[in-house]
């Protein structure tokens, strides 16, 4: 059963720095291979099927099972030999003895760069999508879950979608609400509305409070989010409001409101899904995984700055496999992700989160098709 969550990642601390990115695009190695060690195509033909036979079973691969799964004209021997060159080379393992192998993240990586071949998707689905997502939302946001519905349900995996802090948002509009018991509801409006009650230390009449947010209307209309939280109260104050202390009391709680407004937006479904993996039926990784999910604000800050070293604009997927990932709380898991665009201006992402066990051939290309049915739905919109 798949389960939707939307969160609002609350604004970085201006010290926060972007998580040290390992992931890319398809296509291009992390590290070089061993010259010595060479890939050839019987190798890669057996670390392929060393994957595929993984993804499918979730158990260690051995030799019999790779020659008599994909035929080939070797012994088992012969296919142990190559195992111990692949495990030389970083890309296979023995989890323990006497067992099969099993990929490591480099081999995840080197059979997603070199090995995998993609699996088209079918073009009944893609005009399916297409008709899903073109001229049937008038709001970003509802898109957005529309896709990260389709992408669940395509993948099985969790998905999610990103709609990043906008640079340029600015104040729109401000107003104060009485409630009894020194209770005020404070409204921001920027680029969706923000209101929130707040308890002050001192009583204040409504025209004292309508006054104080007259006076920031008339200051701030127009001033971006950003520049409001990083600047204090002594940049604003005037003689007469540092005469009456409701305006820097009024001030403080736009600040509030500001940091909740100016922020990336994740959407986010599935989660059951992933659950559901083998390698998620041990508690503490269900558990590590469940609280990275309740904190949607790692993913956006992730994202927001793949988003800022992506060229521009890119059709290919970017990955992150295992502890490529920054997050060690994922280090089970791989992300497929792909950026969204308006034109060529980069607007966001959208994403799977699967296992390392992923069917990548299939997970790749329906990442790459859903970003760009959103980039052309997001066009069509907003043009």
């Amino acid at each position: 059963m798949s389960t939707r969550q939307v969160f609002a990642s609350p604004v970085p601390k201006r010290n926060l720095s972007a998580p040290k990115l390992q992931g890319k695009p398809r296509g291009e190695l992390t590290m070089p291979l061993r010259k010595e060690l060479l890939l050839t195509e019987r190798r890669k033909q057996i670390l392929g099927a060393v994957v595929d036979l993984h993804v499918k079973t979730a158990q260690p691969v051995g030799s019999k099972a790779v020659v008599l799964e994909y035929r080939l004209n070797i012994s088992p021997a012969t296919v142990r030999l190559e195992f111990g060159v692949l495990e030389r080379m970083g890309l296979i393992f023995q989890p323990h003895t006497s067992a099969g192998r099993v990929p490591s993240d480099f081999g995840y990586r080197v059979f997603v760069d070199e090995v995998m071949r993609v699996r088209p998707l079918p073009p009944s689905k893609l005009r399916l999508w297409e008709q899903k997502l073109a001229n049937r939302y008038g709001e970003v946001r509802e898109l957005l879950q529309a896709v990260c519905r389709l992408l669940s349900q395509f993948t099985d995996y969790a998905s999610w979608a990103i709609l990043p802090r906008q640079e340029t948002e600015v104040v729109r509009g401000i107003h104060f609400s009485l409630l009894p018991d020194r209770r005020v509801v404070a409204i921001l409006l920027g680029h969706r509305l923000i209101h929130k009650a707040f308890v002050v230390p001192e009583k204040f009449d409504v025209n004292q409070w309508q006054q104080a947010a007259n006076w920031l209307n008339n200051r701030l209309n127009r001033v971006l989010l950003s520049t409001l939280i990083q600047t204090d109260w002594s940049h604003w104050a005037t003689p007469e409001t540092s005469q009456n202390p409701v305006f820097a009391l009024a001030f403080k709680l736009v600040q509030k409101l500001a940091e909740e407004a100016w922020q990336a937006e994740v959407w986010m479904e599935g989660l059951s899904r992933l659950l559901d993996e083998p390698e998620f039926k041990n508690l503490e990784r269900a558990q590590k995984l469940i609280a990275f999910w309740e904190t949607p604000q790692k993913l956006a800050v992730l994202c927001e700055s793949v988003l800022n070293k992506l060229p521009s604009p890119t059709p290919k997927a970017w990955l992150a496999i295992g502890s490529e990932i920054p997050f060690p709380e994922l280090h089970d898991c791989s992300i497929v992700a792909a950026p969204y665009f308006v034109g060529d201006y980069p607007f966001g992402m959208v994403g799977i989160l699967g296992p390392k066990r992923m069917r990548y051939s299939s997970a790749v290309p329906a990442v790459e098709a859903i970003a760009s049915l959103t980039s052309q739905a997001l066009t069509a919109m907003l043009s």
